[in-house]
């Protein structure tokens, strides 16, 4: 009875779950089995209580910690959904916006111009006029084509903008797998190559522009960074850019850090382990949270890095772009096994109603903790892969996954699923799932699951 006590235990301070007298989970005071019931499975289910403290908790330790101006712009490609955002807005959170549909919404939303950086390599000419027709306070420049591009926008409408030059340091975070790499020069298209001097050129033609003003730096080091000192690092790194945008009489009056900080409980898999897993089904789980990843050691790590940059001088204007650290841990998925197939001596599969073909895209470079709704006090005593509904075999949610018996019928809860699930999410024969968000025993529904109607609404026949 001691190791399900301290199962059970382990699960309220690692996720903010709880359990029934039966073991049946439960979230934001919700049964998941009722929920499941009620709204139809597979099932996204928002811990709202969770959203609305990361959110308010990351802009208070960010702006306790940095002795200057700060904002948080959070990044709507993580979980576009508008439920959701709606909550983080009010919790005094921006907006960090990639593209026309993006931008829309914030604006539907009832974020002002200057509450929205724009950022992205893909901005169309329709994105850079709407940016200019709403005031957006910052685009976000990722290369010397767009701001040529954005220059002539500017001229033709007679228009002003202001500007951060997006940089690539090249710089790899530890622990990281290479198509999580957003700062590398050779494995990253993202932001103005300084090697072969494309950031001179890019000042030296603004110079020139005149509804166009320069007012600082922005970068992006990756994403699910596991060691926040990697922040400190990257930023320590960008002395001789600092020096040359002086030079060219400019100061960087602002530095746009970007986001990517990782989370406690899951993560992305190192390029070995992703190796062994997709080569040889070995299947890393690193029990032991990385605490690490706090927002005061996040925060530290910044600041640290500000100060050793700008040494002598003025502190700049911080912003934050947060995204998977705010929605991953707040979410979970729901999923019920529709079948189990056991070939003995070779493999047991657990068909579920969702895979990497429809909902669960990160599990093929993520690892996060799958929970046997129906009871959490089980005991792990087996391997198996769970797969989707998708007629193909790769369609796969985990492979060689430590479970407990899972019977046919039974709930699964795929935890800290906030950040890119939903983004990801595919019509693959399947309708999406509805989106629910819990608190104090209470459910409200953020998005009706699709119908056949919706799927089809696009189409002529």
């Amino acid at each position: 009875m001691q190791s399900k006590v301290m199962i059970l235990k382990k699960l309220i301070k690692g996720w903010g779950l709880d359990a029934n007298k039966k073991g049946e989970l439960i979230t934001g005071g919700c049964n998941t089995l009722s929920l499941a019931d009620i709204y139809g499975s597979p099932l996204h289910v928002v811990d709202e209580a969770g959203l609305r403290f990361k959110a308010s908790s990351f802009l208070g330790t960010i702006a306790s910690k940095y002795p200057g101006k700060v904002s948080a712009h959070y990044a709507f490609k993580c979980n576009p959904v508008p439920g959701i955002i709606k909550i983080i807005k009010e919790e005094g959170i921006k907006a960090e916006v990639m593209s026309e549909f993006e931008l829309k919404l914030a604006l539907r939303l009832g974020y002002k111009g200057d509450e929205i950086i724009v950022n992205g390599p893909y901005k169309t000419d329709q994105l850079i006029t709407s940016c200019l027709e709403n005031n957006i306070r910052f685009i976000n420049v990722d290369s010397l084509f767009e701001l040529e591009k954005i220059d002539h926008i500017c001229n033709k409408q007679s228009r002003s903008t202001e500007v951060l030059f997006r940089i690539n340091p090249d710089f790899i975070p530890s622990g990281m797998n290479r198509g999580s790499l957003a700062a590398s020069r050779s494995g990253s298209p993202f932001g103005m190559d300084l090697k072969d001097g494309e950031l001179r050129q890019a000042l030296d033609r603004i110079r020139g522009m005149k509804h166009i003003k320069f007012r600082g730096l922005h970068f992006h080091i990756g994403s699910g960074i596991q060691e926040p000192s990697d922040y400190a690092k990257a930023i320590s790194g960008l002395k001789k850019i600092l020096n040359e945008v002086e030079r060219s009489g400019f100061s960087v009056d602002v530095l746009d850090v970007g986001g990517g900080l990782g989370l406690s409980n899951s993560y992305e898999m190192t390029t070995m382990e992703l190796l062994f897993y997709q080569a040889f089904n070995i299947l890393h789980t690193r029990r032991n949270p990385n605490r690490k990843t706090s927002f005061g050691n996040f925060a530290d790590s910044v600041t640290a890095g500000v100060r050793s940059l700008f040494r002598n001088r003025k502190m700049p204007e911080l912003i934050f772009e947060p995204g998977r650290c705010i929605t991953g841990p707040s979410q979970l998925l729901l999923i019920t096994i529709h079948q189990v197939k056991d070939r003995k001596g070779i493999k047991k599969w657990l068909v579920a109603d969702a895979g990497i073909g429809t909902l669960t895209m990160p599990t093929y470079y993520e690892h996060h903790e799958v929970i046997l709704c129906n009871n959490i006090w089980r005991r792990i005593s087996e391997k198996v892969t769970i797969t989707g509904p998708g007629c193909f075999s790769a369609d796969v949610v985990y492979r060689n996954k430590p479970m407990p018996k899972v019977d046919a019928g039974n709930v699964l809860a795929i935890l800290d699923t906030g950040a890119y699930f939903t983004s990801w999410e595919s019509t693959f024969g399947f309708p999406r799932p509805a989106i629910v968000s819990v608190m104090n025993g209470r459910h409200k529904l953020l998005r009706t699951r699709e119908t056949i109607d919706n799927m089809v609404s696009r189409d002529s026949f």
